[in-house]
């Protein structure tokens, strides 16, 4: 017997079909999340989500919100609980990773076509993450600086950009090895040498 979408607590419900979402995507790629798909994997019937969902369109657009508010509210804990920047940008990569390392289906969203050649809202959103992630990394790089643990001439935009690609490159390293090797470890490695880059030299 399916489960009702509507005995469900709202905030459960969009976590479990946003998580839901990733596992399909990560598994049959972002042509094969179909809302039937969705609702056979939850145990929803299928015109219930349909009530709730009319396009891949609004799904994306959910996938996109919830993780952007997962990320903010995980990123300001960081900030706050970090002792130095150093910590703050470990920690943060670690956040970055381990996100990845259990919802890999996201970057297959970041990088979609329906997403780069589709709707212009949903590239617009995308953006919206993107300039809000940077500019949390520029701040803590900001403060880095004021702390005199890194240089007085850093970039902060391109040290941001830089951390973000950090990022990407560990998860594609991860992917090109078939996910047997430590997603964070690499993740560390290519840290080290972006701190060596930036840090000040005692």
């Amino acid at each position: 017997m399916r489960k009702s979408i509507f005995t469900v607590e709202e905030v459960t419900r969009k976590k479990e079909i946003v998580n839901t979402c990733l596992k399909i995507i990560d598994e049959y790629g972002i042509k094969g999340l179909t809302v039937a798909r969705i609702a056979k994997e939850i145990g929803f019937a299928e015109s219930a989500l349909y009530r709730h969902f009319k396009s891949k369109k609004e799904i994306i657009s959910l996938i996109l919100d919830s993780v952007h508010l997962d990320a903010k509210t995980n990123f300001k804990i960081i900030e706050k609980n970090a002792r130095n920047s150093l910590e703050a940008l470990r920690e943060l990569l670690i956040y970055h990773l381990d996100f990845l390392q259990k919802y890999p289906g996201i970057f297959k969203v970041i990088y979609s076509d329906e997403i780069h050649l589709g709707e212009s809202s949903l590239l617009e959103k995308l953006h919206t993450i993107i300039d809000s992630v940077i500019k949390i990394i520029k701040n803590i790089i900001k403060k880095g600086v004021k702390e005199k643990l890194f240089k007085i001439d850093t970039d902060i935009t391109l040290s941001a950009i830089h951390f973000l690609g950090i990022v990407q490159t560990a998860f594609t390293y991860w992917t090109i090895k078939n996910r047997k090797i430590s997603l964070i470890k690499i993740g560390d490695k290519l840290l080290v040498q972006f701190f060596e880059g930036i840090k000040t030299q005692f």
